[in-house]
């Protein structure tokens, strides 16, 4: 439920990200896969350090996804992918 739980929230970072930046080259779909990605690798280090698992939906756990979702958004901002 975790890892579905950090897709999701990728997902919704990358379509509030394109409402406030809709003139990206990458397209929608580049936008959700790399907003995704991060969130999945937020997870992933937060489940390193113990913050939650993938089994369960923990908020720390799911607050690293939105970091790490918002991380890649940035980037994307700033390379202009």
């Amino acid at each position: 439920m975790g890892l579905l739980s950090w897709i999701i929230i990728g997902l919704i970072v990358g379509l509030i990200v394109r409402c406030f930046f809709p003139v990206q080259s990458g397209g929608l779909p580049a936008n959700l896969l790399l907003t995704m990605i991060g969130a999945l690798t937020g997870g992933y280090i937060s489940c390193y350090f113990d913050y939650g698992t993938l089994a369960v939906m923990d908020t720390q756990a799911m607050l690293a996804a939105l970091v790490g979702a918002l991380i890649m958004a940035l980037l994307l901002k700033i390379l202009r992918f």
